[in-house]
């Protein structure tokens, strides 16, 4: 496990942004985490390594993005169900590892590992160990894994993988808002039409739409391609973020607060195609989802201890 020194634990401000001792714990959680998933992918000989907005924090800070509250790592197609499947048998039994492939009616093209199954209110002996061993912090916190895929160096048919992808993942991701105004069956057979695939209709309705969509991601094949990327950023830009292959020819080590992390050898070009020419100079952003990400568990433990504010629990 990490070893934190004493100044880990302390609030600070990190250049002009401040960053709680609560958040101070749940990095720590997620650091621990980290190495855990980084011994299993080692152990099992998978490609793991820091994206999105977690390199951009390595390069750029040695560690966390001061306004940043999770870790993001990817992996290559090939080897993220079987890395899903690994960690959900050897990390900690109290480690809870979600994706279409392994937690019915999930609803997300990405697989998130969480430090633990629900929260603690202050009322359960067995959520209270676990609290105890994750330095008294009572909510979850996670890891986001991206599986990547190859993108078509052919445009037209690149242009004709976006549409498809687009719609499935509309399909999936809005299943409940589309049947709700009468519009899901409709959607389907369109889906069905373009994709020649046939969908079952049943109780695993959903997933089987993400099955479907993942599919679509793995039509293209490593000769036919130049870069990679995740499908889903299709929703973001035209281009996705498209990665350079030969950016990932080699793996480097950095320093990441007190570990070190696998980083692709070609991370300045990832960088400029994913944040721009200049992203080494810090411009506050924002989260894709509310911060500090346990805001709503927050409140919810308060509504069962009435004690105040998250510190005064720890």
């Amino acid at each position: 496990m990490p070893q934190f020194p004493d100044s880990f634990w302390k609030e600070e401000c990190r250049i002009g942004f401040y960053v709680s001792e609560a958040m101070k714990r749940a990095w720590a959680i997620q650091l621990d985490m980290l190495e855990e998933i980084l011994e299993v992918a080692d152990k099992h000989r998978i490609k793991v390594w820091l994206d999105y907005g977690t390199l951009l924090g390595a390069v750029r800070h040695h560690g966390y993005i001061p306004w940043d509250d999770d870790i993001d790592i990817s992996v290559m197609r090939a080897d993220y169900v079987p890395l899903l499947r690994y960690l959900k048998e050897e990390l900690p039994s109290y480690r809870d590892v979600r994706s279409i492939y392994t937690t019915p009616d999930f609803n997300q093209p990405k697989a998130v590992v969480a430090s633990r199954e629900r929260i603690d209110p202050g009322n359960n002996p067995d959520q209270k160990l676990i609290t105890d061993a994750q330095y008294g912090f009572p909510c979850i916190t996670w890891i986001d894994i991206f599986p990547m895929d190859y993108v078509s160096s052919d445009r037209e048919f690149f242009a004709t993988i976006r549409e498809l992808y687009l719609v499935a993942h509309g399909i999936a991701f809005g299943m409940d808002l589309l049947a709700a105004s009468g519009e899901l069956e409709e959607s389907l057979s369109s889906l069905e039409e373009l994709t020649g695939t046939k969908v079952k209709r049943d109780e695993n309705l959903r997933n089987s739409i993400w099955m479907l969509t993942e599919k679509i991601a793995t039509m293209t094949t490593k000769k036919e391609a130049s870069h990679i990327f995740w499908y889903p950023d299709f929703l973001h830009t035209t281009d996705g973020y498209r990665r350079p292959l030969s950016a990932f020819s080699d793996i480097l080590f950095i320093e990441y607060e007190m570990l070190k992390a696998p980083i692709p050898a070609g991370y300045d070009t990832i960088l400029r195609s994913v944040y721009g020419d200049r992203y080494m100079f810090p411009v506050k952003g924002s989260t894709s989802h509310e911060y500090p990400h346990y805001a709503s568990q927050e409140k919810l433990i308060l509504s069962y201890t009435r004690t105040g504010q998250l510190g005064d629990i720890f």
